[in-house]
């Protein structure tokens, strides 16, 4: 029999969200669901901080640095945009670390800050009154990457417009290779080489969305990553991250190479590679006319400016939805 593409420890936060019944009156309903009305008390969207990424391409180690820092608190997955809202977070999220053996720390555990459980949005207004920052690491796992993509856009549009996000890449053979590794290793599906391929573009594209979109973007590269990085994103952020670039050991990081690519999958590896590379130097150089209008159906190649013609070739591979 075929294996769940979801992990345990997945099916087990899944197991314990809670499914509600006979709800009674509609404003029981809407009680049930504040993640559908305004967050109030504090303007958590100017203290919101969020580090999104593919699967295994360096958000988990990035969110750590950034939560060594006496001003950042920051949730590890706690998938906001698909939590039901009620009132017993704590408990649901405190479990799914626990069942993934994760040791209580800023990452991977919600503090008992109230009085009783409450929303993520209750926890997140306290934790506000603690830290500068609060948010969370956002991971976009291959399966129904485009789907998430939307959701999370949605999400953050809504509630956190004015956060601050910080995208992490890596090379795109390292990440399709640790994540097909990893699934194998858990005993779950692996996704297609394609599947994993194009949902690591799915993220370049929604980095592009939030660029163009929201005020507060940035993005940072696993190869590049060392204290002059941070140096520049506590500067962005107004904190204190002298300690942070600690976390990272390049000696523990594996690297794999196209020819452990099949053959199958390696003309599209490429191409990503491609798209990878020009992201990557665009960021160094600084993105440019970010906000000037592009037509990806303009015939004249002149019209597109760099990260026009990027966002361009994207949408050819992965097509319209």
């Amino acid at each position: 029999m075929e294996r769940s593409s979801v992990s345990a420890p997945r099916r087990i936060w899944q197991a314990l969200k809670p499914r509600p019944q006979n709800l009674g009156t509609e404003q029981e309903q809407d009680q049930v669901k504040p993640s559908e009305q305004p967050l109030s008390m504090v303007a958590l969207d100017q203290q919101g901080l969020f580090v999104i990424g593919a699967a295994r391409s360096g958000t988990t180690v990035f969110q750590n640095a950034l939560n060594s820092s006496s001003e950042i608190f920051l949730l590890g997955e706690p998938v906001l945009q698909k939590d039901p809202g009620t009132a017993d977070f704590a408990a649901r999220y405190n479990a799914m670390h626990r069942s993934w053996g994760n040791q209580e720390n800023k990452s991977s555990f919600c503090p008992p800050l109230l009085t009783a459980d409450g929303t993520w949005q209750d926890y997140l207004t306290q934790l506000a009154t603690l830290y500068r920052y609060v948010g969370s690491k956002i991971v976009v796992n291959p399966e129904h990457a485009r789907q998430t993509c939307q959701e999370l856009f949605e999400f953050h549009c809504r509630h956190f417009y004015r956060s601050h996000y910080v995208f992490t890449f890596r090379n795109p053979i390292d990440v399709l290779m640790s994540t097909r590794g990893l699934a194998e290793l858990l005993g779950s599906k692996a996704e297609s080489y394609e599947v994993v391929l194009k949902s690591f573009l799915h993220v370049i594209a929604l980095y592009i969305r939030f660029l163009r979109n929201l005020p507060n973007v940035a993005a940072v590269f696993h190869e590049d990553i060392g204290q002059e990085v941070f140096q520049r994103t506590g500067e962005w952020l107004g904190a204190d991250l002298d300690n942070a670039s600690e976390y990272y050991d390049q000696t523990r990081v594996r690297h794999y190479t196209l020819e452990e690519v099949p053959e199958h999958s390696r003309e599209l590896a490429i191409s990503v590679i491609e798209i990878y590379q020009d992201l990557r130097g665009q960021n160094a150089e600084g993105v440019r006319l970010v906000q000037l209008e592009q037509n990806s159906n303009h015939i004249l190649a002149t019209h597109f400016t760099p990260l026009g013609a990027l966002h361009k070739r994207i949408e050819q591979i992965l097509g319209t939805p």
